[in-house]
């Protein structure tokens, strides 16, 4: 139960919880999944303290799944790692003990092994980068060092997804457009779940279920 001390009385009549005086409603793109769904954020003192779905934007229209509202988690959770570790000396592979090191001993680790790599053969480089809009820098400077061997989660995911719409409707589908669902007659969806949790899918699924238009899946 709430404390009658805590509520703050407002002009309205209707009480507030807390003193919003110092919150700001920051407009973006969530960036929990390839959606891009739009988002409300109410920052507070440089700090996010809530999200929600922006019901102004075209896509989502305001709809937001959990993992999108769990974004807040992702900035402030406390087993984000803040600094490089490295195992401890003396301890066996896999056995999860490390200790923190400074950015300068990591970067100075790093390039020493990088450097030999390069100056014996390059391709024995193989790296993996996760979601992020980097692609094109990270894919440039594998092959300057001279590696073909890397790959992005993008590579697995969206970006194959995008190159579909480009290919298809002449713009990458959710991030950067949405199909015509008010006008298609006949929707084939090749290699992606619908029950795939991106709310932009669902919302346009359901506009051609309502409207009879066929729908077709194909997936493994």
């Amino acid at each position: 139960m709430t404390s009658q001390a805590n509520v703050i009385p407002v002009q309205s009549g209707l009480p507030e919880f807390e003193d919003r005086a110092n919150q700001e409603t920051k407009y973006t793109t969530c960036y929990m999944c390839a959606c891009r769904c739009g988002i409300k954020v109410t920052v507070e003192d440089n700090k996010v303290r809530f999200i929600q779905g922006n019901p102004n934007h075209p896509i989502n229209k305001g709809v937001l799944c959990a993992k999108g509202n769990s974004g807040i988690m992702k900035q402030y959770s406390p087993a984000k790692l803040s600094k490089p570790l490295l195992r401890k000396p003396g301890t066996e592979r896999g056995a999860g003990e490390f200790e923190e090191i400074s950015w300068d001993q990591a970067l100075d680790m790093l390039e020493k092994r990088l450097r030999h790599i390069r100056a014996t053969d390059p391709k024995k480089l193989a790296y993996f980068t996760g979601r992020d809009q980097m692609q094109a820098l990270t894919g440039m400077w594998a092959s300057q060092f001279g590696t073909i061997n890397w790959a992005a989660h993008g590579g697995f995911c969206s970006v194959n997804m995008a190159a579909g719409g480009l290919y298809t409707m002449g713009h990458a589908f959710w991030e950067f457009g949405d199909p015509d669902w008010d006008n298609t007659k006949y929707f084939m969806m090749w290699g992606v779940a619908e029950d795939h949790s991106s709310n932009p899918i669902k919302l346009g699924l359901k506009k051609l279920k309502e409207r009879g238009a066929k729908f077709v899946a194909v997936n493994p």
